[in-house]
C-alpha cells in the first residue's frame, strides 16, 4: 500500500490525526509507559473516535510478558547458560522490571495502557495489529552492535540506577513527556550511546511507522510511547521500502575480530607450552604455567567471591578458569554459573521477586536467581582480565 500522508492535524499534546492520501485516517496516540493519566487517555481517545483497527507498540512476546507476570517461574535457568544467552536474559529482565518498578508506584500494571487498548480491540471487535518489531530481535540488533565494553557499561548503568527511579512522580513524567524535553534526552542518548538510540528508537518508529501503514483500516488508532510519536509521524511522511523493513529484521554477524579472537589466544598459550616442551627450558616453561594458572584463578575466584558464591563455587572456578581460557566455546562464566545454580538453587519466591530485586542493588546478592547471573558475570570478567593480564607475562618469561 502506497500511502502517503495529506495531512496531520495535532488534536492535543499527545494526540495526533493523520490523514493519508487514500482518505483513510489514523489517530496516533502518545503515551508514557508509567502513567495513570495515559490509560484514561487511550481510553478516551478510542471510545471517542470509534476504529476499526488498533495498532499498539508492542509485539506477540511483549504482548505475552505483559499479560503473564508470572512468565519468569516457568524460565529454564539451564537452557540460558548452554545457549549462552544470560547477557541477553539479563537485559530482558532489566528492561521489564525498571518499567514495571516505576508503573508500581502509581499503581497500574507495567503497559496498562497497551493493554486497555487490547481490551477495547477485543470489545469492539476491531483489527489488532501488533505494530512493533519482535523485542529478541531488537535485543540482539543490540547486543551485537555494542562493543564488549559498552555492554556492560550499559549493565551496570541499569543496576545502579534504582535512586532515580525513586525520585520519579507524575509530574516529572509530565515534564519528559514534552517534546522538546523529550528531544533533549533523545539527543544526549544519541551521544553517549548512540548504537542504543538507532536500535531501540531510530530502528523501530521505521517499523512500527510502516507496520502501521500497511495495516491500516478506514480509521485507525495506534498506541505508541511518547517518545516515538515525533519519529514515526516523520517517518509516515516518508514511505520506506519493504527491502529496508525486512533488514531491520536481520541480526548482525560476529565481527571477523570477535570470531577469531577467541581462538588466537589460546592457540598461542597452547604453541607456547608445546614448543616450550619439547624445545625450551623446562623450568621457564613450569613458571609459565603456574603463572597463568594462578592469574586466572586467582581473578575468577575472586569475581565469584564479590558475587557472594558458594565456596565450592569458587574452588571451581580456581580450576575451570586456566582450562576454559583455553577453550573458546566453554567459558569461566558457564561453568561458575552452573555450579552456583546446582548448589544454591534459585525457588519459587526467587522467580517472583526477581522483577523488584535486579534494580535494587542489595537485593541482587539476596535473590538466588540474580546470584547465579552475578556469579556468571563477575567471573566472566574476571577470567578475561586474568587471561589479558597474564599473556604478555607469559611470553617474557619463555622467551
Amino acid at each position: 500500500m502506497n500511502n502517503t500522508v495529506n495531512e496531520v492535524e495535532q488534536l492535543s499534546n499527545d494526540v495526533y490525526r493523520v490523514v493519508f492520501s487514500d482518505k483513510r485516517e489514523l489517530y496516533l496516540i502518545g503515551t508514557a509507559h508509567v502513567s495513570p493519566e495515559s490509560v484514561k487517555l487511550v481510553e478516551d481517545t478510542i471510545r471517542s473516535y470509534e476504529p476499526d483497527t488498533i495498532a499498539v507498540e508492542l509485539d506477540a512476546q511483549r504482548l505475552d510478558v505483559i499479560k503473564n507476570q508470572k512468565k519468569y517461574q516457568n524460565t529454564d535457568v539451564i537452557d540460558i547458560f548452554k545457549k549462552k544467552k544470560v547477557l541477553f536474559f539479563i537485559a530482558q529482565l532489566i528492561m521489564s522490571s525498571f518499567q514495571r518498578r516505576i508503573a508500581e508506584k502509581f499503581g497500574i500494571k507495567p503497559g496498562a495502557e497497551f493493554i486497555k487498548a487490547v481490551n477495547l480491540c477485543e470489545e469492539s471487535g476491531s483489527k489488532l495489529v501488533l505494530a512493533d518489531r519482535n523485542i529478541s530481535i531488537t535485543l540482539k540488533r543490540a547486543m551485537r552492535m555494542l562493543t564488549f565494553w559498552n555492554k556492560f557499561k550499559l549493565f551496570f548503568s541499569f543496576m545502579f540506577s534504582g535512586k532515580e527511579e525513586r525520585e520519579i512522580n507524575e509530574d516529572k513524567i509530565k515534564e519528559i513527556k514534552e517534546t522538546d524535553n523529550l528531544n533533549k534526552i533523545i539527543e544526549e542518548l544519541g551521544k553517549v550511546l548512540p548504537v542504543i538510540k538507532k536500535v531501540l528508537l531510530d530502528e523501530r518508529n521505521i517499523y512500527i511507522s510502516e507496520n502501521i501503514r500497511k495495516n491500516l483500516g478506514f480509521k485507525t488508532a495506534a498506541v505508541v510511547g511518547a517518545a516515538h510519536l515525533p519519529g514515526i509521524l516523520e517517518c509516515l511522511k516518508n514511505t520506506v521500502p519493504s527491502a529496508s523493513l525486512e533488514d531491520l529484521e536481520i541480526i548482525p554477524p560476529k565481527t571477523k575480530t570477535s570470531k577469531v579472537l577467541p581462538w588466537i589466544i589460546p592457540a598461542v598459550i597452547i604453541a607456547i607450552f608445546i614448543i616450550g616442551f619439547f624445545y625450551g627450558d623446562y623450568q621457564k616453561i613450569s613458571r609459565a604455567a603456574a603463572y597463568w594458572i594462578l592469574v586466572n584463578g586467582v581473578l575468577t575466584s575472586l569475581g565469584c567471591l564479590l558475587a557472594f558464591a558458594h565456596p565450592i563455587t569458587v574452588v571451581i572456578g580456581f580450576i575451570a578458569a586456566p582450562i576454559t581460557s583455553l577453550n573458546p566455546t566453554i567459558g569461566a562464566g558457564m561453568a561458575t554459573g552452573l555450579v552456583q545454580l546446582f548448589i544454591a538453587r534459585p525457588k519459587v519466591k526467587d522467580f517472583e521477586t526477581v522483577a523488584d530485586d535486579i534494580v535494587q542493588i542489595r537485593r541482587l546478592w539476596k535473590n538466588r536467581l540474580t546470584r547465579v547471573l552475578l556469579v556468571f558475570v563477575f567471573s566472566s570478567i574476571g577470567s578475561s582480565i586474568g587471561t589479558f593480564v597474564a599473556l604478555p607475562f607469559v611470553l617474557k618469561i619463555v622467551t
